[in-house]
């Protein structure tokens, strides 16, 4: 029975039976299409410094199924290891188990590297193992003589294999300067200090002296309350600030020693003048009588390391603070700032690495172990001035005036070329320097024999 009036869904059937055939021909032409089309490609891995695994398994949709009672996971899709790398540490234990934790972090980040921790007892152990190949590593954390000991073996591969000159150059040129030989880098610094330092009384000293000059003014103004300087007398650390100052240092370019220089007779003299008997400035004293004289409040200022400010940080026997070395008055060309000598310890690669896979690990590690937030932590937590240029310039540590002064004069320090025994050289001043200080050497004499020491100790090592 008619309806009256026709639907407008009602479709005619010729009409439908078109449409039918178009889409027939269109479902055709996308199956030979596909049937054609290249497979997509697996994922390549993430290149260096944010490579991460992507996740595969369990669409995102159907990851948020619930139901009233319950809500459905998907299964945990466990993380392919493609490296392991083996690191090599000689830090103190507060130290290496902030390191142990640090690592966490960064497999936590980065699971698809691992990384087995392990701690040498010496240099001369970790050297041993390695020459007798029972300890094999991809990095070591190591001091500059084992740095320069793993050189000399060829056992390090250098820094521009892994990393390009932009992430070098975000370092402070003087702390990469410690671990470079033959025009390449050879270990990435995470610390630099052991400098010497101004240490003053603030109750006996309203400005620290900013020159030589006004350091010979301190007995003077202090009217006998207290001797104007303390020094370390007898060790030639103390010594080298003035060498470096008057223009010469321990070593040329090459690394033969340069102690028979002019620079040395005049650091000689400065150092000996401030220590006669007759100048009441700095009465000849051990490490431990300096520093119980200044506990004592019988010193205003000592030159001592970097190391005294966390020594110093736990007593309240006194007001005290730190300052840069003293500037040499005179002026001239050959006059520098005061150097002291700085020393590191750095991140070093195993020449043997070769795995595209280990390359990457390494790489994302030592950026993570180096990044100015890191490095700044262990600033607040163990004292131990950062490396990177950015975490120099933080305010954690340019609002300290205790950690601006050392910033500031480890930055005008300066370390030994890679490969010299710096502890040969120091040998090989200490009897002049002895000597010069009782009188039987005059400061060209002792600087004579300094070189002739440096020369005969370098022939029997068979350096």
């Amino acid at each position: 029975m008619a309806s009256g009036f026709d639907s407008p869904f009602k479709l005619d059937y010729t009409a439908a039976m078109l449409k039918l055939k178009l889409l027939l021909v269109v479902a055709l032409l996308i199956v030979a299409l596909t049937a054609c089309e290249a497979p997509t490609p697996p994922p390549s891995p993430t290149p260096w410094p944010t490579a991460t695994l992507e996740a595969t398994g369990t669409p995102a949709a159907a990851v948020e199924v619930a139901t009233a009672s319950r809500r459905v996971e998907p299964s945990p899709t466990p993380t392919a290891i493609l490296a392991t790398l083996s690191v090599w540490e000689n830090l103190p234990p507060a130290q290496a188990e902030q390191l142990a934790q640090d690592i966490e972090q960064f497999q936590a980040q980065f699971p698809q590297y691992q990384v087995e921790l392990r701690h040498y007892n010496s240099p001369e152990e970790f050297l041993k193992g390695v020459s007798g190949q029972t300890v094999d590593f991809d990095i070591v954390l190591a001091a500059p003589p084992l740095l320069g000991s793993l050189w000399a073996m060829e056992r390090l591969a250098p820094l521009a294999d892994f990393f390009p000159p932009s992430f070098l150059g975000a370092f402070e040129a003087v702390t990469l300067a410690g671990a470079e030989q033959e025009g390449q880098l050879w270990g990435l610094p995470d610390t630099t200090g052991f400098h010497l330092l101004l240490f003053y009384n603030r109750d006996l000293v309203d400005n620290p002296p900013g020159d030589t000059e006004g350091l010979a003014r301190l007995p003077e103004a202090l009217a006998g309350q207290a001797a104007g300087l303390g020094l370390n007398s007898y060790d030639p650390i103390w010594l080298l600030p003035w060498l470096s100052a008057y223009g010469g240092w321990l070593t040329d370019e090459a690394g033969a020693p340069t102690l028979d220089s002019e620079a040395m007779v005049a650091a000689l003299t400065l150092y000996l003048d401030w220590q006669q008997p007759q100048t009441p400035l700095a009465p000849v004293t051990t490490y431990h009588e300096m520093q119980a004289n200044f506990l004592n409040g019988n010193l205003a200022t000592i030159i001592d390391g970097e190391w005294a400010i966390r020594e110093l940080a736990g007593t309240n026997r006194l007001s005290w603070s730190v300052a840069p070395l003293p500037r040499l008055s005179q002026s001239g060309e050959s006059a520098q700032p005061p150097a002291p000598l700085l020393l590191g310890r750095y991140w070093a690669i195993s020449a043997d690495v070769v795995s595209g896979d280990q390359v990457l690990a390494i790489t994302a590690f030592l950026d993570s172990m180096t990044r100015s937030e890191r490095q700044l932590a262990w600033t607040a937590q163990f004292g131990l001035l950062p490396t990177r240029r950015e975490a120099l310039d933080a305010p954690l540590i340019i609002s300290d005036p205790i950690l601006r002064a050392s910033m500031l004069q480890m930055k005008a320090g300066r370390p030994v070329l890679l490969g010299v025994n710096v502890n040969l050289l120091l040998d090989a001043m200490r009897a002049p320097l002895r000597e010069a200080l009782a009188g039987t050497l005059t400061p060209a004499e002792a600087a004579a024999a300094m070189q002739a020491n440096a020369e005969a100790l370098l022939l029997n090592s068979g350096q």
